[in-house]
């Protein structure tokens, strides 16, 4: 069963101390003109500069409003965009020198995800390694599928054995795999034409990106690690997913319920409920998903302590997540856990555990 605290004599409406966020977007001088021209979204060059900044601004606002930690990721859809593979594999290897060239400059506040092509699931194992090993990165970012072939028309998915290396190497290094959405392959190339549209979202371009189409997409990536068994062959895997579970948590009952009666007797590969896995490998974050009721469902679904804080910044305001956050009137003991400790456990950060004395001073300093 999930694991809920819920004794205690209050509930906590404090501002919370020391808070750690970890789906937090940057782009590095080579990579930002992709967001300039994200005219779908409404950006521009200030939002580029938001994603250029990390010391600057970005940081003043992460101290206003106690947000002690981000871990940063370079934008999607990064490599998964490359549909070469000496291309994408280039400018992973790039970004992870550039991501820890940057956190060094401030350890107390920021660390690093590492960027991988996934053409080659035995060099994506090796760039991780050096990522972590050699850089001091805390895991990868996955953003959704590979675009692969001459025009990006393959779409590589890593649920299927091919990918065993990949999730051989990330089992034995033991650090978390944070899987994000991204757009479609087809628009990569063509955000300044903001009438082009794949066929599946024709007419309904209002659904795409995070209204819809992000949450939909990794939905079927990580229940298709579920069902296809990986969980199973690599069982100390840890996955992360933001926007609380992308609508997974509120369908659990459904699919666990659809795959026991009706594909168990046809030879389903997993060999466990699907949340049993979420319960066990997969990590969700709040990222740039700001509802009450949707946290206590995802804490009912999986367990206050496979949940953590996280923004979602620049797409997100840190103002707004932090001001969420703070008057969530939740167990203290989840609301520290959440917002802190549990980000420290899963990513290892060289920082301290706080219990909930930290919500407590937050507290006492408000009154």
């Amino acid at each position: 069963m999930p694991k809920v605290h819920a004794g205690g004599d209050f509930l906590c409406p404090a501002y919370m101390l020391g808070k750690i966020a970890l789906e937090e977007a940057m782009h590095m001088p080579e990579t930002v003109d992709f967001c300039r021209n994200q005219a779908i979204l409404g950006r521009g060059d200030a939002f580029a500069e938001q994603m250029l900044d990390i010391h600057g601004e970005r940081l003043e606002i992460m101290t206003k409003h106690n947000v002690e930690f981000f871990v940063l990721s370079l934008a999607s859809p990064g490599p998964q965009g490359r549909c070469n593979k000496e291309d994408a594999e280039g400018l992973a290897s790039r970004a992870n020198d550039y991501m820890a060239k940057e956190v060094a400059k401030n350890p107390k506040h920021f660390a690093g995800f590492a960027s991988l092509s996934m053409h080659d699931p035995v060099q994506a194992a090796g760039e991780l390694r050096r990522a972590v090993e050699e850089l001091g990165l805390k895991g990868a970012i996955l953003n959704d599928y590979q675009s692969a072939g001459p025009s990006g028309e393959q779409m590589l998915m890593y649920d299927q054995p091919k990918y065993d290396p990949f999730w051989s190497a990330v089992q034995d290094m033991d650090v978390p795999v944070y899987i994000h959405p991204r757009i479609p392959a087809r628009l990569i190339d063509r955000w300044k034409v903001p009438h082009v549209k794949t066929e599946l979202w024709d007419e309904r371009e209002w659904l795409m990106v995070a209204a819809l189409q992000f949450g939909q997409d990794v939905q079927r990536h990580v229940l298709g690690m579920c069902v296809n068994g990986v969980f199973d062959r690599f069982p100390s895997l840890k996955i992360i997913i933001g926007h609380l579970g992308e609508m997974i948590p509120a369908h659990l009952w459904r699919v666990d319920h659809w795959m026991i009666r009706h594909h168990k007797h046809r030879g389903l590969p997993m060999k466990n409920p699907i949340r049993y896995y979420f319960q066990k490998n997969i990590w969700l974050t709040t990222s740039g998903h700001f509802s009450t009721p949707d946290l206590m469902n995802a804490v009912t679904a999986v367990g206050a302590d496979h949940i953590m804080f996280s923004i979602d910044h620049p797409f997100e305001d840190i103002e707004e997540a932090a001001m969420w956050w703070d008057t969530l009137q939740i167990n203290p003991v989840d609301k520290v856990n959440m917002g802190r400790n549990n980000a420290i456990k899963l990513l290892k950060l060289d920082l301290p555990l706080m219990g909930v004395e930290a919500v407590m001073d937050g507290l006492s300093r408000q009154l």
